[in-house]
């Protein structure tokens, strides 16, 4: 699907990121995105090199896999946002 091009990803995944403050006002969101980061750098200070590696390839991945979340959430609100609003 085109909309899954880099370009168009990479711009969605962009202004998705610029919204990230609205999240981050939610308690819950904001502790769990808090321990996320805290459990990461924990974690990365017990692993050999090997493992670091590995690691920071699924971190990657997970910020790469991310963007593709993004634009298809951002398709579904565009699609379906006025039903959104009878929530």
């Amino acid at each position: 699907m085109e909309i899954f091009n880099n370009e168009t990803k990479d711009f969605i995944s962009n202004l998705i990121e610029e919204k990230l403050s609205i999240l981050k006002g939610n308690k819950d969101f904001k502790e769990k995105y808090a321990r996320l980061s805290d459990a990461m750098d924990e974690l990365e200070k017990t692993l050999s090199k090997n493992q670091k590696e590995l690691f920071d390839e699924i971190v990657k991945l997970f910020y790469d896999t991310e963007k593709y979340y993004f634009t298809l959430s951002y398709s579904l609100g565009i699609k379906y946002g006025e039903d959104l609003k009878k929530l």
